[in-house]
């Protein structure tokens, strides 16, 4: 099939860029003026705007450059953050992207859990919250989430159990914005999540994972970090949580590209958690990769390009186990810290990137899912290997580092 040239992809990341590139696109981004040397580098024209989440920036921005979106094949963007402004921009050229409407449903939570709810699919109860300084918290049955429509990681997510609780998180909530934000039941159980394929609405490939703890548990100092479960350990959950998938991607008319689902499971029932058409983050890329030897990147870039998949049969499932881990350790001045080799001598560490240097601060990991000083993969004989592993290595992690607490 003829490759949609050129290309238009809004904001940067060099592994889908670089995936882009695999399948034969010509690239221009729409990025901060931060990341044009980045691109341009990479082999990808650049046109620099002050906000990459604008569709206001982005049209001006090509027409500085004498362009407009019908000059470009494809419109497409891998940044959730810029998936539903990528799709109108295709659609005012004329250009293939992946539609508004079905991107928005993967992205505003309440129209995601609202277009599922109607269509019988298992997912929270939950209510819009068009002003936190109007909300009558006397109203409100607990325990419930608090969460803003297009977030990401468990940023400004929080459990509420009574009302005192509430009037806490309302608090720290309007020193975001006002409104308009999310308030949904809370769903007990174990959170899990899926990775993968969906092609023409069939799933090709589906990869189910635990999390060590629920997302929301970073807050409180919970450890972020994820496994690969064999079908085998895990058959009901699986058969559950795979019709649970379809029956979403049915009701979101989600039909192609790559996607990050979480589930929650109590033993009995699958409980659609929330869902985002792009690949997980952290390095669940490649904890899929080196279970099924396919690069969702890859895959992304062909759907994004219209493209026929890689994927011909169900991809055959490694005999090791893998999984990953966010490194974290206490708030404060940097004084060591291990170096890569170091981790990388530790058993079953595959790979691994540490972010914090001596001298630097590190972030406030209790605030989001994606705070951490570092990330690994792991790898081992089975799950409990993978898990005893990971526990080690975080263990270790946290003692090896030196820090200056940071005051207050």
């Amino acid at each position: 099939m003829e490759i949609p040239n050129p290309v238009l992809h809004i904001g940067w990341d060099p592994r889908p860029i670089g995936a882009l590139h695999r399948a034969g696109a010509e690239v221009t981004c729409i990025v901060p003026a931060k990341d044009a040397p980045a691109v341009r580098a990479a082999g990808a024209a650049a046109i620099v705007v002050a906000d990459p989440g604008s569709v206001e920036d982005i049209l001006g921005g090509l027409a500085r450059s004498a362009l407009s979106p019908s000059d470009f094949g494809a419109i497409c963007s891998a940044n959730e953050f810029y998936l539903v402004q990528a799709a109108a921009v295709a659609e005012v050229g004329g250009a293939l992207g992946a539609g508004s409407l079905p991107t928005l449903a993967m992205r505003d939570k309440f129209v995601q859990k609202d277009m599922l709810r109607r269509a019988g699919v298992r997912t929270a109860g939950h209510t819009l919250v068009e002003s936190l300084e109007r909300l009558d918290v006397t109203t409100v049955g607990f325990p419930q989430v608090l969460k803003p429509l297009h977030g990401a990681g468990a940023l400004h997510t929080v459990v509420v159990r009574d009302e005192e609780g509430l009037r806490q998180a309302i608090e720290a909530a309007r020193q975001v914005c006002d409104g308009p934000w999310l308030l949904e039941e809370y769903v007990p159980g174990q959170e899990y999540f899926i990775d993968g394929v969906v092609r023409g609405g069939e799933v090709l490939a589906f990869s189910l994972s635990r999390y060590f703890q629920n997302m929301i548990e970073c807050h409180g100092g919970g450890v972020v970090a994820y496994q690969t479960l064999p079908e085998h350990e895990a058959p009901a959950l699986y058969t559950e949580s795979r019709a649970l998938t379809e029956a979403a991607f049915k009701a979101l008319q989600f039909q192609d590209g790559v996607f990050h689902l979480e589930v929650f499971w109590d033993g009995v029932e699958a409980v659609f958690g929330e869902c985002a058409a792009r690949v997980g983050g952290g390095r669940a890329d490649r904890v899929f990769e080196l279970t099924f030897e396919v690069n969702l990147h890859d895959e992304w870039a062909l759907a994004a390009l219209g493209l026929p998949s890689g994927i011909q049969d169900e991809p055959l499932r490694s005999t090791e186990s893998y999984g990953g881990l966010n490194l974290q350790c206490q708030q404060g001045l940097v004084v060591s810290v291990p170096t890569t080799e170091e981790t990388l001598a530790l058993p079953g560490v595959v790979e691994v990137d540490i972010y914090v240097a001596p001298g630097g601060v590190t972030p406030d990991f209790h605030s989001a899912s994606h705070m951490r000083a570092g990330q690994a993969v792991l790898s081992g004989a089975d799950t409990q290997e993978v898990a005893e592993r990971i526990a080690g290595l975080s263990t270790w992690f946290q003692d090896s580092v030196e820090i200056v607490p940071a005051v207050g």
